[in-house]
């Protein structure tokens, strides 16, 4: 019980600029990482991304998950991933902007609604 979860796609990267007067890396744009700890936000943001992509079409992503403790140990030691350079990305709730926001919103009027649909039957 003392495990969280981690999730990336191996395909995904992201680029940070770098800052005003940062002479740590020479001025080059890093890449980094993205990883998840809720699985629909990333296949939301995967499914985003293969939308505005003309060339991506096809693509299937290469989803990883591990433990945080073991993404932890990872960042110290060499890897054919430089997991150095990863950008953590808490979950979004369901509803609330981000890359998976669905079209309808619970209300309070129907406590039903707030359950989901889904069953262990339909993951």
């Amino acid at each position: 019980f003392n495990e969280i979860p981690v999730f990336m796609i191996a395909q995904m990267r992201m680029q940070k600029q770098p800052a005003e007067g940062d002479d740590a890396e020479g001025g080059e744009t890093v890449q980094l990482l993205p990883m998840y700890f809720s699985l629909q936000n990333m296949v939301g943001t995967w499914q985003q991304f293969m939308s505005q992509d003309p060339n991506a079409s096809g693509v299937e992503p290469a989803i990883n998950l591990m433990d945080l403790h073991e993404l932890v140990a990872k960042m110290q030691e060499e890897s054919e991933i430089d997991f150095r350079n990863v950008l953590l990305i808490p979950p979004v709730p369901m509803g609330q902007a981000g890359p998976e926001s669905t079209s309808t919103v619970p209300t309070d009027d129907d406590p039903m609604s707030q359950m989901g649909g889904d069953t262990l039957g339909d993951l």
